[in-house]
């Protein structure tokens, strides 16, 4: 629970990976003390807790200035605000970033490709709000300015979501193949 958690953050300060899994008893209280005293945690990942929510994001954004890896899976009071204020807050040095199973929205995926300078790994599942238009936004914000990682399998797991996809731009995509894009061809 929270008390847990706290004494963790109170006498770790040098804590950099914290990995929250299936912890119904803890709540944004337990990771806002992680954030007040954990400055070089650097990957967090959460991961069906039920508790955890916009407020704690935001405390992990403001707080925690080395944050290179956000993993957030099946948290249902996580939404566009502790999303986009965590991005927006930790995005100098955010560089994979992986949200599934959550209520959020186009508006956090316009934050990613606003804010999201360092990202090169980025993974989206399961988010039953957002629609194509956030993956246009999301492309066209200039933020996200490398896919040097897409591979030919990325490229048509992506080409499988988005049915009706009109126009694609590839660059410098240099592990693509032609099996990649016959795979895109033939969704």
């Amino acid at each position: 629970g929270d008390e847990g958690l706290c004494e963790i953050a109170k006498e770790c300060h040098l804590l950099e990976k914290l990995d929250l899994c299936q912890c119904p008893h803890l709540s944004n209280k337990g990771l806002i003390a992680i954030a007040a005293n954990c400055p070089n945690l650097t990957a967090l990942s959460i991961q069906s807790c039920p508790k955890i929510g916009n407020e704690g994001l935001q405390a992990i954004g403001k707080l925690c200035p080395k944050l290179q890896s956000i993993s957030i899976k099946d948290c249902p009071l996580v939404g566009d605000h502790g999303v986009s204020s965590l991005l927006s807050s930790a995005s100098s040095v955010l560089s994979k970033v992986k949200l599934q199973g959550l209520s959020i929205t186009d508006f956090s995926l316009a934050v990613i490709g606003h804010y999201g300078k360092s990202v090169t790994n980025l993974m989206l599942s399961g988010l039953q709000n957002v629609s194509e238009k956030g993956f246009w936004v999301m492309g066209n914000a200039q933020g996200l300015q490398k896919c040097c990682f897409v591979s030919g399998d990325g490229l048509v797991a992506f080409a499988k979501s988005a049915g009706s996809l009109e126009c694609l731009q590839l660059e410098e995509c240099n592990r693509v193949t032609q099996s990649g894009v016959i795979g895109v061809l033939s969704n």
